[in-house]
């Protein structure tokens, strides 16, 4: 299929691989193009260079990290609290201690009497039953962990599309090229033909000055392409993180799957479109939501205990020290009777958002409808043109051969031979715009499909 698809172009990348050197000795050459001695950069290393630095996928990956952090027991309200508390306090004092007469005892006056607290607590508050809030909060916590997942899913799928893109767009700008350099080719034979010609007074200036005019206008195509194919590579070389001017040569195939289904394609769509998928999961996010805020009518019973020690060391008074360890532990249990209405309006809001959850799901499902239908379209358009066009493009192949031929032997004019280049490049550009705009589509059909991997 590949052999294929390029065998109308063969004939003039083989004019334009064996004329490289004569066409750079007359382009500068910071416009001329790739070399053979650059590495060939496939689309498996680009889509696997991409997975790797993409910034975009090392972003969602770190966000997944962090709601899978979440999703944990701990986060929904089910497990205990425990917290030690400890005091250390010391004073000083001065006191005057004057007993009564009748207790026959002596007065004690103390200067700078040093006293010690020390109060230690360990206290624990579990949440027994909270109306089933904690376990609607956890799902919906999962739920927000596998979100993260499909949204990760959908980053990564969008990237390899875009470097698919990217990467068919510089095997675009390449033929192209190639296409032009094989006219500047001609074009320089004739501009040399007419030169002789005109020394040997066989032609006007006027046919000189024309044939130099057409190849400077194919000059100057050729340097707009090699800044196009340059461009082209700026954007790969930035969507996988890497240098950007790193420069590296491309397969020169656009392979095209002919197999694609719309009946299929409409049914996976549905099935795993990652906007779908993270649409449905939305609902599934706002109906726990709504679950969560429902709990909150139902009574809350929590269990509560503490341990405290203190030991106090006293250094005036009656008591030297006191030491002493108390456990508490109790169950309380709130029953809401009345917040303002509080909790009716959060349900309410609660219900409002699960229905525009559906809503948004629904539409969601309709717009990748429209986008499968657009792109098959497009798909099944573009498909059929490259074919046509490949057809058409070894007529004016042939036609441009024989036409060269006729012009060395003076049966066509300058003008004729210029206006069968032109349809020559016409027919190459077409073919390699369909084949382009095909693959495009294709692309944005196994991307909608959940799919584009297989690419």
């Amino acid at each position: 299929m590949i052999r294929k698809t390029v065998l109308p172009l063969i004939t003039f990348a083989c004019c334009s691989c064996l004329s490289a050197q004569e066409i750079r000795q007359q382009i500068p050459l910071k416009y001329s193009v790739e070399t053979s001695e650059l590495p060939t950069f496939t689309l498996k290393d680009a889509i696997a260079e991409g997975l790797e630095n993409n910034y975009r996928i090392l972003i969602v990956r770190n966000n997944v990290q962090v709601s899978s952090n979440n999703a944990s027991f701990g986060n929904a309200g089910m497990l205990p609290s425990i917290a030690l508390n400890g005091t250390v306090t010391e004073s000083v004092a001065d006191s005057h201690l004057q007993y009564f007469s009748e207790l026959n005892r002596p007065n004690q006056d103390k200067t700078g009497a040093v006293s010690d607290n020390m109060n230690a607590n360990v206290a624990l508050n579990w949440t027994l039953f909270d109306g089933m809030t904690m376990f609607a909060n956890y799902r919906r916590l999962k739920e927000l962990e596998m979100k993260g997942k499909e949204q990760m899913r959908a980053a990564i799928q969008e990237t390899v599309a875009s470097i698919i893109n990217a990467y068919f767009d510089i095997v675009t700008c390449r033929k192209e090229l190639d296409a032009v350099s094989h006219i500047l080719l001609i074009s320089k034979q004739r501009a040399h033909s007419a030169n002789d010609m005109f020394r040997a007074g066989k032609v006007s200036k006027v046919d000189l000055l024309s044939a130099q005019v057409d190849y400077n206008a194919d000059t100057s195509s050729y340097i707009q392409l090699n800044a196009k194919l340059r461009d082209a590579k700026i954007r790969l070389n930035r969507l996988l993180a890497r240098d950007i001017v790193i420069d590296f040569s491309v397969e020169d195939s656009i392979v095209i799957d002919r197999s694609l289904n719309y009946k299929d394609i409409h049914d996976k769509a549905i099935a795993e479109n990652p906007d779908i998928v993270l649409s449905r999961m939305s609902v599934n996010e706002a109906v726990f939501s709504l679950k969560a805020v429902q709990g909150s009518r139902l009574p809350q019973v929590r269990f509560t205990s503490s341990y405290t020690f203190v030991n106090q060391q006293n250094g005036t008074g009656q008591i030297e020290s006191t030491r002493s360890g108390t456990l508490n532990y109790g169950i309380t249990a709130s029953i809401p009777l009345f917040d303002g209405l509080n909790i009716r309006r959060q349900i309410k809001n609660a219900e409002l958002n699960k229905a525009s959850a559906d809503l948004l799901h629904e539409e969601t499902q309709k717009e990748i409808e429209a986008q499968v239908a657009t792109a098959f379209n497009a798909y099944e358009v573009n498909r059929h043109l490259a074919a046509f066009e490949q057809a058409n493009l070894s007529i004016a192949a042939e036609n441009l051969d024989i036409s060269m031929e006729r012009y060395h032997y003076g049966a066509i004019s300058a003008v004729e031979l210029r206006e069968v280049q032109r349809s020559y490049l016409s027919a190459t550009n077409r073919m390699i715009v369909a084949a382009y705009n095909a693959k495009i589509a294709e692309t944005a059909l196994k991307l909608l499909t959940g799919e584009v991997m297989k690419l």
